[in-house]
């Protein structure tokens, strides 16, 4: 569908001067992509109009592309190019309906225009002799939504299905130097939600970890609680932990930084701001004593 705007007899030279700034929606012949995605009234469109959002990142902006939606159109019926007139067109006949609105698409009401319909062939040409049809032309602005607000949007959400992180040690209690001490936290799952505030889209949240043991000592990912029985230096490796050289209070952080991503229209990835929490311990360490012992 290829819309534009004509001027009557009546119109001023300075408006006719801006109706060279023509406006150009065109739908694409018939073998190229046309389903029945868009809706006039109940009846599926016969051309590809999806409103696409792009990701404009100079900006931080999610963009929508704005829609026009010819009453003609039909899903399997046939194609009309819409000349769309302005206040008043030749002898008042093309005066349009800017007062009526359409219908609402994507919370929007666009509004309406009276326009002439040209049948169109397999081609996308006007049909030769082919009487003009008057019907009406509702046209959808765009939007644009900064990152920000999806952002927060998105955080909430994540919230609300994730928790601060608990430290858990091995021994519990006191500890000793020259002994690993183990250290875990329960892993949580991967949110991932579907969204449809304020852009459509998918939010996914993926966690990691990262300790601060004290003394200089680190170590990344959640690590494994202790399991009873298991003699941690024959299997290295398995636990997440530390071995203290000096005694005294050691103060553990863990650090759990959740990287959220948003997927717009399942195609683009767009970062969001980190969520991170914080879990402590403040482990004691003493040393051990050689003593003498009687049998």
């Amino acid at each position: 569908m290829r819309t534009y705007l004509v001027a009557g007899r009546s119109t001023s030279a300075a408006l006719s001067a801006l109706l060279i700034a023509t406006l150009l929606i065109y739908c694409p012949s018939a073998a190229a992509a046309c389903d029945s995605r868009s809706v006039w009234n109940g009846e599926a469109s016969a051309c590809e109009k999806e409103i696409v959002w792009t990701y404009d990142p100079q900006a931080r902006t999610l963009n929508k592309a704005g829609r026009t939606v010819g009453s003609l159109d039909t899903a399997n019926g046939p194609r009309y190019d819409y000349e769309m007139g302005l206040r008043c067109g030749i002898d008042g006949a093309m005066c349009p309906a800017s007062a009526f609105t359409c219908p609402l698409e994507g919370g929007q009401r666009g509004l309406m225009y009276n326009a002439w319909a040209y049948l169109l062939d397999g081609n996308g040409v006007r049909v030769p002799g082919a009487r003009p049809l008057q019907g009406t032309v509702c046209e959808y602005p765009g939007r644009s939504v900064p990152v920000a607000v999806v952002e927060a949007a998105a955080h909430e959400e994540i919230r609300k299905r994730i928790q601060a992180p608990t430290v858990t040690s091995a021994p519990p209690g006191v500890s000793l130097v020259n002994l690993l001490t183990i250290y875990s936290t329960v892993p949580q799952p991967e949110p991932v939600i579907q969204i449809t505030a304020p852009v459509p889209g998918e939010v996914r949240a993926v966690p990691e970890y990262a300790w601060d043991f004290g003394d200089g000592l680190t170590g990344l990912g959640p690590g494994l609680a202790y399991q009873p029985g298991d003699l941690p230096s024959t299997v290295p490796g398995k636990y997440l932990g530390a071995t203290y050289l000096t005694g005294g209070v050691k103060q553990v952080r863990l650090t759990v930084t959740w990287r959220v991503q948003f997927r717009l229209d399942g195609l683009i990835d767009v970062p969001l701001a980190p969520i991170v929490f914080t879990g402590t311990e403040a482990k004691v360490v003493a040393t051990a004593r050689a003593a003498l012992v009687n049998h």
